[in-house]
């Protein structure tokens, strides 16, 4: 059951993190990280490890798609994202007897979308500009991008805790 939980859930989640990111230019489509972010943390919580890795690489595949100029950055990124929400949720514990801890996924989020967006922005304003012209380099944008990137995860981490523990847990508990 977990397989076909974690490709419905790829499935689905990989949509929705394509219409609300792919169809939208950078760096507008970047404040909108927020969904992401809560969709690759319910996966983890949902599916276990390895849900938000195969969520990433799914939205990062759908979204090099949409934005083949881009590719294999988005998919890089994309995946690697879900990768470090796995490997950070896995290492500091963020479930507990069932429970997702609040404070453990916000730290988790946050410090998955500060890498990742510092990742991406060194990528595509720093090393390579002219490739990624879509994206502006001017200093006010680029901070105001990696702090909101930053508290959305911390949003999005707490989100997802809430949704876990209020709602979802009933359902999918049974996979601890």
């Amino acid at each position: 059951m977990v397989n076909s939980r974690r490709i419905a859930l790829g499935a689905i989640f990989g949509v929705l993190i394509l219409v609300t990111n792919g169809f939208i230019p950078a760096p507008t489509s970047d404040f909108l990280i927020v969904v992401q972010s809560l969709l690759l943390a319910l996966s983890y919580l949902v599916v276990g490890r390895g849900g938000a890795s195969y969520v990433g690489f799914v939205s990062g595949a759908l979204i090099t798609v949409v934005k083949l100029a881009f590719f294999p950055v988005d998919l890089a990124f994309a995946t690697l994202f879900g990768v470090l929400v796995d490997v950070l949720a896995s290492q500091l514990r963020v479930v507990q007897d069932g429970r997702a801890r609040t404070s453990r996924l916000v730290a988790c989020m946050m410090i998955s979308t500060g890498v990742v967006g510092v990742g991406a922005f060194y990528v595509s304003v720093v090393a390579f500009p002219s490739s990624f012209t879509a994206v502006p380099h001017d200093p006010v944008t680029d901070v105001t991008i990696l702090v909101f990137g930053v508290l959305s995860g911390a949003v999005a981490g707490a989100i997802a805790a809430r949704l876990w523990n209020r709602n979802l847990m009933a359902r999918f508990y049974n996979r601890y």
